[in-house]
């Protein structure tokens, strides 16, 4: 007998470590599910999904989200609740984050750490840049202020190698999220213009002014193409003089623009 309730205490353990795991108390047979129903999916990952139920087969479900569809295989699914107003769905243990789309052409302000020049920079250096205002999407939060983009140096052409005029570009791929990095695409290329002898003027932009360095040299294929770039107190200035080098100083307040989308997690707690 005593035997039996050990057995037993330890098969109630058990069970209630699995529904601690995978929330199986409120599970729904994905089956019995009927399409158009809200639902919140919350997947083997971690991923929570909500929205409304479109389709459904043997392999994996279709759900309507506030950011477009998005499928979800069967096997990947933990947790399924349908949601009503008068029983809105609670988050699982196995619940971590939900995924956010951060679109393509959101302009992301940020703040240079890693100076280039010209003159002295090459091809694959490394840069960094940090967001000096958090990203949303909707209400949330999805790129915190402080995030960290890194990137390289695409080109660094001296002012005296080409008819005097000097170009940098840099390319960012990465963004540093709560220590999870994301693939990004944004970057700027600064040409300094033709002059025909006579000195461009050097171009220093003030915080509270600001200027699109693209429209200052006519909007040209190589003229920091959906960037604004920025500085206050004397830093951040670009040199734009005809034989002198392009600068991008520490601190330089820059504005690029995401060229895709890109998926962000947000933790739920």
């Amino acid at each position: 007998m005593k035997l039996q309730k050990q057995a037993l205490t330890s098969i109630v353990a058990v069970s209630l470590w699995m529904c601690a795991t995978v929330a199986c108390s409120a599970r729904v047979d994905i089956a019995t599910v009927p399409v158009g129903s809200e639902v919140q999916i919350t997947q083997q990952d971690g991923a929570v999904v909500e929205g409304a139920l479109t389709a459904r087969d043997e392999t994996a479900v279709t759900v309507k989200t506030a950011r477009g569809s998005r499928r979800v295989l069967s096997h990947d699914v933990a947790d399924l609740q349908i949601v009503t107003s008068g029983h809105p769905a609670t988050l699982p243990a196995i619940a971590k984050f939900r995924e956010y789309v951060v679109p393509e052409d959101t302009k992301l302000p940020l703040s240079l750490t890693t100076p280039a020049s010209s003159e002295t920079s090459n091809v694959g250096d490394l840069v960094e840049a940090t967001l000096d205002e958090p990203v949303r999407v909707g209400d949330a939060v999805v790129l915190p202020e402080g995030s960290v983009v890194r990137g390289k140096v695409t080109e660094a052409t001296s002012a005296g190698k080409v008819k005097g005029r000097a170009k940098l570009a840099l390319h960012f791929d990465t963004i540093v999220v709560r220590d999870e990095r994301y693939p990004i695409a944004a970057g700027i290329s600064v040409e300094a213009p033709s002059t025909k002898g006579k000195d461009a003027a050097m171009i220093g932009i003030g915080a509270g002014a600001g200027a699109i360095i693209g429209g200052i040299l006519g909007g040209g294929k190589g003229a920091a193409a959906g960037a604004a770039i920025g500085a206050g107190g004397g830093t951040g200035v670009v040199l734009l003089t005809e034989g002198k080098p392009v600068e991008f100083a520490k601190g330089l307040d820059m504005r690029l623009t995401l060229r895709k989308d890109v998926t962000v997690h947000v933790p739920v707690r």
